[in-house]
């Protein structure tokens, strides 16, 4: 029997994200949505143990408002 769902909100003056578990695949997973866009993502245990091997360096990449993604999404710096 799987546990009930819990989800937890994390929250600073830059950003709003849910944290909860997804069991919809194959195995669980951590769902992570952006509350503010509704963006959302899914990762497994083999991404997640990579993930703690990123440097700040790199994770500083995906909040950096003159990034590529950023400008392809529309929230570059100067963009409307």
């Amino acid at each position: 029997m799987k546990d009930p769902e819990s989800a937890w909100v994390l929250s600073n003056e830059f950003a709003r994200v849910k944290l909860s578990v997804d069991h919809k695949g194959n195995g669980p997973r951590l769902r992570i949505e952006d509350l503010d866009s509704g963006t959302s993502i899914c990762l497994d245990s083999l991404l997640l143990a990579g993930l703690v091997w990123a440097t700040d360096e790199t994770l500083a990449i995906h909040v950096d408002p003159e990034a590529p993604h950023a400008a392809a999404h529309g929230t570059a710096v100067g963009s409307r």
